[in-house]
């Protein structure tokens, strides 16, 4: 009952959504570009799917040293993305003592749709409800109220030791002629900065890490270790593998890590080690300071850690398996996650949805988990059976959360060259008992 009423609630929402959008588009309201600039990662559209519309990236409250961004117009109304065929920018960057850097000509590099915010959550719950593909097509193309274009500036955020503000000014031209911009200012903060921040709450590093979130700044990510480190979450596998990639792959992060060391507190001292030695780094290169001072079992504690190896390669069950390696799927799927949240690296999460192949083995897995034959019965369809609903819970569980994996998923749910039977598993994934977590 409680999903019916649900069901109902969006249906209502979206249906009305729906009807305003096309009595926007009706009552000959002109199109125009907003005249606000938004700033954000230029690495998010690489990470997005090549088409289709798509949920809105962060958009960057503050910059670290060094830091280069992308910039973003929006436009509204029936023939907005035309605006976008002849538009470019003019911007000029200020940043304090570091002068002015202007910049001309920037054309659109992508030009996509962007849909309403909350708009995925409402379609998950009337597909778990039965619209039909075509309702589905329609409510869509509704709950797409906006275009960005997206222009790459060169300009990166100066190299400061304190905390600095930087004004960006941009000018239109070739669409709307000579509209200026609101001038948007926006924070350089260093690693120092960061780290005289209140220490993040359980609750806030919980919220926090459960997606993929573009560009951490070195310092928020220091923040983060820090209290991982006190709520003894380095102990859980999508944890210690986020930050054990993103320290080894993000170079800004790492050598500001390194640089602080000497600065930390002696357990968050250990932590950083620890995921440095978790992703494969060389401590003995990058810490040299630290082993001299350590107690002879901490010591031998971090030369015992094990690399990271890539969850990616290791979530392909065949026979001969083990109990060991089966109550071990879950952590590598973890790992897997932890990945995905360092990097927005789709292979991540395509490996997880490889885990769908198992849907055929699921009924071999129930059928084990009835018998109570513990490792007598345990071969590598039942493996692939648990590994199935484990994996079909935690995408679902990420759908809702991560606006990336929920693009992703669409996409793939409607690419043609995407295979059949995944496609048709993500199509049900919002009403599959199977993923109903117990």
């Amino acid at each position: 009952m409680a999903c019916c009423s649900w069901v109902f609630f969006w249906l209502c929402i979206t249906l009305t959504l729906r009807a305003e959008v096309q009595a926007t588009s009706n009552n000959g309201t002109p199109s125009r570009i907003l005249s606000k600039i938004l700033i954000m990662s230029p690495d998010w559209l690489g990470k997005v799917p090549p088409s289709s519309r798509l949920n809105a990236p962060e958009f960057l409250e503050s910059l670290y040293p060094g830091q280069r961004i992308a910039l973003a117009l929006a436009a509204v109304g029936p023939e907005r993305e035309s605006l976008f065929s002849r538009v470019k920018l003019g911007v000029k960057f200020s940043a304090g003592t570091h002068g002015t850097v202007e910049e001309r000509d920037l054309y659109p590099v992508a030009i996509r749709q962007i849909k309403a915010q909350g708009a995925d959550v409402a379609m998950l719950v009337l597909k778990a409800g039965g619209i039909s593909r075509t309702d589905q097509a329609r409510l869509e193309s509704a709950t797409s109220l906006v275009t960005f274009a997206f222009f790459q500036p060169a300009w990166k955020a100066p190299l400061v030791d304190q905390a600095e503000s930087a004004q960006i000014v941009a000018t239109i031209s070739g669409s709307q002629p000579g509209s200026i911009l609101e001038p948007v200012v926006i924070k350089v903060r260093p690693t120092s900065d960061w780290l005289g921040d209140p220490r993040v709450s359980i609750q806030e590093f919980g919220q926090y890490m459960n997606r993929y979130h573009q560009n951490i700044p070195p310092g928020r990510l220091l923040l983060l270790l820090e209290s991982a480190k006190d709520d003894g979450d380095l102990g859980v596998p999508s944890i210690l593998g986020f930050f054990a990639v993103a320290f080894r792959d993000q170079d800004a992060a790492r050598s500001s890590a390194i640089a602080f060391f000497p600065s930390l507190d002696p357990k968050t001292q250990l932590a950083l080690a620890t995921v440095f030695r978790f992703g494969g780094q060389d401590i003995h290169e990058f810490l040299p300071v630290l082993l001299p001072k350590l107690p002879a079992n901490i010591a031998a504690y971090l030369e015992g850690i094990k690399p990271l190896k890539d969850p990616r390669e290791s979530l392909v069950i065949q026979d001969p398996v083990s109990m060991d390696a089966v109550r071990g799927i879950g952590a590598t799927m973890d790992e897997c996650w932890g990945g995905w949240m360092a990097k927005g690296d789709r292979s991540y999460l395509r490996a997880l949805v490889g885990l769908l192949e198992g849907a055929p083995d699921y009924p071999e897995y129930l059928a084990w988990r009835k018998a109570r034959t513990g490792a007598q019965g345990m071969n590598a369809r039942v493996a692939r059976g648990l590994a199935y609903q484990i994996a079909g819970w935690s995408i679902g569980a990420f759908q809702r959360a991560d606006p990336l994996v929920s693009d992703w998923i669409l996409y793939w749910e409607n690419d043609p060259n995407f295979p059949q039977m995944l496609r048709r598993e993500l199509a049900n994934l919002p009403g599959n008992p199977a993923f109903r977590r117990n």
